[in-house]
């Protein structure tokens, strides 16, 4: 399902690599065949012909006794000594396939030999022995380009390895408590973007030797985390594993593989949480899987894209990265998709690319790779989205974050400091769920976010209303909608650098509006924790507006007001009765007379607007007040900046 925390059973495993152990003799057989008729006799051969059975049965400790039995007897005999090291290499003894390759060099000097033993040392991280052996290699003849370019490339990662060791990265991992980590396997951590919210995948033990994969859910209580349960909605009899988590913490992604109805081989799933349990998975559609492996989703955290990890046709290796656009999610539950797109070439090689993560800045990419130069098998990567939509070329994280084994699984909190992974610290308690401090040099871009819980002001009855967050700072208002939770709860990621104007409306409601300055910001500001009470409209009912912007002491209309005005005259449409008065207020900066001047002009302004805009003139009146009517104090900025406002009351209705 996905690469090392594969979700198939032992059992089941051996069953599908039957074909892989015969190639791996009729390799045996390449390497020495030029020996085999020097120790022919049917008596040696029926033994080895038996020991190749116990090896193709997967019985291992039975074959490896046939063949010690026929070292015995015939020490030369390098077709044997080739086959215990295909033994010990496919029943995870390196060292043991190791010692047996350097044997098998004492009777044979077929260059084969040090090829496997190159790739055995380079499973392990003995990269100067890797580089001795992929050195005598290459200087014999009659190695093929395409073998070349793989050793090669893994000739630069020993290298890499070798200074990475020398210079290491800031690296103290901390193992999460036991309410998280238990004595099976727990892995894939996916964050809330509020960090109160933890899923995972744990590997269950069964009966015959099977194992079960499920999700679990833990929430932060301020202090610590708390036992995980079960995602009980999601969980099935079979195998779900690789999930990416929501910024808001509302959608999982997740893959299945071979599931009724599926696309491909694994496919992508997701399910919804409307503030009070998850809705049936459904198959996320045949734009984002194919006939194919797609698996290991992230979801940018504007819900916009998903980026995923595919063998499908028209990539660059054996498992590309791919993006595809969410366009809508239809009134069913259905998701509807842009055609994926593949991430390119200084993401994607002619090997495998998995394991993607957008952090919620949606710029700071992470993937892990086993072609890129790295450590050794899998390696995680750091590069930066572009405003082009490209990526440069990514970057190692470095040693001892990357090791000579498999890292992927990688996920980053919404500071950029706090990183997650699971890792096989010891073999007793196997892989758990670990997490530790990112080094200043691989930090994303920190985000801030907007908490909001919204009721009616009257009942307190929570209301499931729409927001719409809106980029200013982008040329092309770039506008987010989403609707809160049947607890009126909403949680919206907020990248710095940008303004933004947020908006909450529901029928029969006066909308709300919040202005969010964060341009020019680099550093982490504290999240925006909202409650918004909605005003039902009525006679005298009044609503402040933010997002409205003049020019500097004149009452020319800024265009970044756009949304603003648009979502007034539409609430006016919407309610075709209401006379309103548009009133102006400014702060107490300069003289009194000009404000009170300066705001009856604005408010003049807005009603021009909404009159060009379709909406009768005898419903509008205006009226400035200038610093008359203050909402806050007027010795900060942040005060200043909500005193200048403009006001929408009710006068009939």
């Amino acid at each position: 399902m996905f690469q090392r925390y594969l979700s198939r059973t032992k059992r089941l495993k051996m069953i599908q690599k039957i074909s892989k152990y015969i190639l791996c003799v009729l390799l045996v057989f390449a390497f020495a065949g030029f020996n085999a008729g020097a120790q022919n006799s049917s008596k040696t051969q029926q033994q080895f012909q038996k020991a190749l059975q116990y090896y193709n049965l997967q019985e291992y400790q039975n074959a490896i006794s046939e063949i010690e039995k026929l070292l015995k007897k015939e020490p030369g005999f390098t077709d044997a000594i080739l086959l215990l090291s295909e033994v010990y290499h496919d029943s995870g003894s390196t060292q043991k396939e190791i010692e047996t390759l350097e044997t098998a060099l004492q009777y044979s000097q077929n260059p084969l030999i040090l090829y496997r033993l190159a790739k055995a040392n380079y499973s392990i991280g003995a990269y100067q022995k890797v580089l001795i052996n992929f050195e005598k290699y290459l200087h014999t003849p009659g190695v093929s380009d395409a073998r070349k370019t793989e050793i090669n490339q893994q000739i630069l990662s020993c290298r890499f390895a070798i200074d990475a060791m020398k210079n290491p990265v800031e690296f103290n991992p901390e193992r999460l408590s036991a309410k998280i980590n238990t004595e099976n396997d727990e892995y894939w951590p996916s964050i809330s973007l509020d960090g109160e919210k933890l899923v995972f995948t744990r590997r269950l033990k069964q009966p015959l030797g099977l194992v079960q994969e499920d999700f679990f859910i833990s929430e932060f209580d301020s202090i610590s985390w708390e036992n995980a349960k079960p995602i009980l909605e999601i969980n099935t009899n079979e195998n779900e594993g690789a999930q990416a988590l929501s910024a808001d913490g509302r959608l999982l992604f997740f893959t299945a593989c071979n599931r009724p109805g599926g696309f491909g081989s694994c496919d992508i799933y997701f399910s919804a949480f409307n503030g009070k349990k998850w809705s049936s998975p459904k198959n996320a559609g045949n734009i984002v899987n194919g006939g194919s492996w797609d698996a290991q989703p992230t979801i940018s955290s504007d819900n916009r894209f998903l980026y995923f990890s595919s063998n499908r046709a028209g990539g660059k290796g054996k498992k590309d990265i791919w993006r595809a656009e969410l366009l809508s999610i239809e009134e069913n539950g259905t998701l509807k998709w842009g055609k994926p797109k593949n991430l390119g070439d200084t993401i994607n090689t002619q090997g495998d690319e998995i394991s993607p993560f957008m952090h919620p800045n949606n710029k700071s990419f992470y993937f892990a790779s086993d072609f890129h130069v790295g450590m050794g098998g899998i390696d995680l990567f750091q590069t930066e989205l572009e405003i082009d939509g490209t990526f440069p070329a990514p970057k190692n994280m470095g040693f001892p974050i990357n090791t000579f084994k498999d890292e992927q699984g990688l996920n980053i909190s919404f500071d950029g400091k706090t990183a997650y992974f699971a890792s096989e610290r010891d073999n007793i308690k196997g892989l758990d769920i670990f997490t530790f401090q990112l080094p200043e040099e691989l930090r994303p871009e920190p985000v801030t976010y907007v908490k909001a819980k919204i009721t009616n002001a009257e009942t307190g009855n929570t209301i499931s209303a729409v927001v719409d967050l809106v980029n200013l700072s982008d040329n092309s208002i770039n506008h987010r909608e989403e609707k809160a939770d049947e607890n009126g709860d909403i949680l919206l990621c907020l990248p710095l650098n940008s303004n933004y104007a947020f908006n909450v409306s529901e029928l029969g409601y006066l909308f709300y509006s919040q202005s969010i300055q964060l341009e020019g910001l680099n550093t982490i500001r504290n999240p925006f924790f909202l409650n918004i009470q909605l005003e039902p409209v009525k006679i005298g009912a009044e609503m402040n507006l933010y997002n409205i912007y003049f020019e500097t002491d004149s009452f020319r209309i800024l265009p970044e007001s756009e949304p603003e005005l648009a979502k007034l005259v539409s609430f006016l449409k919407n309610n075709p009765v209401l006379e309103v008065e548009i009133q102006g207020h400014t702060d107490n900066t300069g003289r009194p007379e000009s404000n009170l001047k300066l705001s009856e002009m604005r408010a003049k302004s807005v009603v021009e607007y909404l009159v060009s805009n379709g909406i009768s003139a005898n419903r509008l009146q205006s009226k400035g007040l200038g610093e008359t009517i203050p909402v806050a104090l007027n010795d900060t900025e942040d005060g200043r900046k909500l005193n200048r406002r403009t006001t929408v009351k009710i006068e009939k209705n």
